[in-house]
């Protein structure tokens, strides 16, 4: 049922008076209110958790249409609501005792659920009841009734939580009748709590004062940090690709127009029969043999090298591709090594940084890792 077919026709009673006895929990001094100066309504609200954006909120609830009619076991939590006190106070005059007086983890009265209603369709929210929005309280109670009658106040029964308006325990249900008969014969009468001296509302204390504003930002100077000098040499540039308006490579660059910053060719000219060979990669064993030279004169010098020296040194192909990786080769690779193929071994920080140096020629490459 929708809540517009609710408000629309009406508070809506039982028809049929059930039997069954359900757990409701109470907060207190709600309980003492209902127990001691005749409450008669209930507003029952859920919490919705905060979440990003929406802060934490309440929504109030109506109760299973199965429910109506049967009997609430009214059950006083450990709970202190201190809004409360203050609403008593204001609306009724009441002095609410403290916390640590009235009974909590106990059943304290039993009513019947007998009636529900909405602000939009009970004339009663209005300023006409006492217990839902009196004239000068400070706030409404709540926007669904719960109208309880025919409430027993017993002797307390302790007992453990349990969720709203599930079965009341089986275990003591003979003793929740018993204590309910001698309730209603006069043989015990509801304790009577004195006003306490100290309101349970306490005045708030003063806030601390606000901390000193903090200087603005333009007026704080970071503190100058010096970077350690590096005066060590640069490596040359590699070459430069030159990418067309849609992103195609360029020209490629004739071996014989490279800058001036290259390694110069070795003048040792290749074999005649070297000339012929057809290469896996496809590259002319000429342009290999010219970059496997100038990479060994560069790892002559028995240092490290940077990466992007020996990317230099090796040069591109004709089609402006890079050679490095085509003229050197590692430990891990097996078998014979091809005549443009300089043995080199590589090492790194981990970093992604590499370095080369030469390593002994020999006609198998079948040792280690680099």
């Amino acid at each position: 049922m929708s809540v517009h077919a609710i408000n629309a026709r009406g508070p809506y009673r039982f028809t049929r008076a059930g039997r069954d006895v359900y757990h409701m929990p109470l907060a207190r001094p709600w309980s003492w209110a209902l127990t001691h100066h005749g409450m008669w309504s209930l507003f029952i609200t859920d919490q919705e958790p905060a979440r990003q954006g929406v802060p934490a909120r309440r929504f109030p609830l109506h109760p299973p249409e199965a429910v109506l009619g049967h009997w609430l076991a009214i059950y006083a939590t450990t709970e202190y609501d201190s809004d409360a006190v203050l609403w008593l106070r204001e609306a009724h005059g009441l002095e609410a005792p403290a916390g640590n007086v009235l009974p909590a983890g106990a059943y304290v009265a039993m009513a019947r659920l007998a009636e529900v209603s909405t602000i939009g369709n009970d004339s009663r929210s209005f300023g006409r009841d006492p217990w839902w929005s009196p004239v000068g309280s400070p706030y409404c109670r709540g926007t669904i009734a719960w109208w309880l009658e025919e409430v027993v106040v017993f002797e307390p029964l302790p007992a453990s939580p349990a969720g709203r308006l599930t079965y009341f325990d089986g275990e003591l249900l003979p003793e929740l009748r018993e204590r309910v008969r001698l309730a209603k014969d006069g043989l015990w009468r509801p304790e009577v709590y004195p006003v306490p001296l100290a309101l349970p509302l306490l005045t708030l204390e003063p806030a601390p004062p606000p901390p000193p504003p903090a200087p603005p930002q333009h007026q704080v100077k970071p503190p100058r940090r010096e970077l350690p000098a590096n005066d060590a040499p640069v490596p040359p540039m590699g070459p430069v690709q030159q990418l067309g308006l849609f992103g195609e490579p360029g020209p490629a660059t004739a071996p014989d127009e490279r800058s001036s910053t290259e390694s110069p060719t070795p003048p040792d000219e290749p074999p005649a029969e070297l000339l012929d060979v057809t290469t896996p990669c496809g590259t002319p064993p000429s342009v290999l043999l010219a970059a496997a030279a100038r990479v060994r004169a560069l790892l002559a010098d028995g240092a490290r090298h940077d990466f992007r020296e020996v990317m230099a040194a090796a040069g591109d192909d004709l089609k402006g591709r890079p050679l490095h990786y085509r003229v050197t080769a590692c430990p891990a690779e097996g078998g014979p090594l091809a005549p443009w193929k300089v043995p080199v071994t590589v090492t790194g920080d981990g970093q992604g940084r590499c370095w080369f140096t030469a390593r002994a020629t020999s006609t198998e490459n079948n040792g280690g890792t680099s």
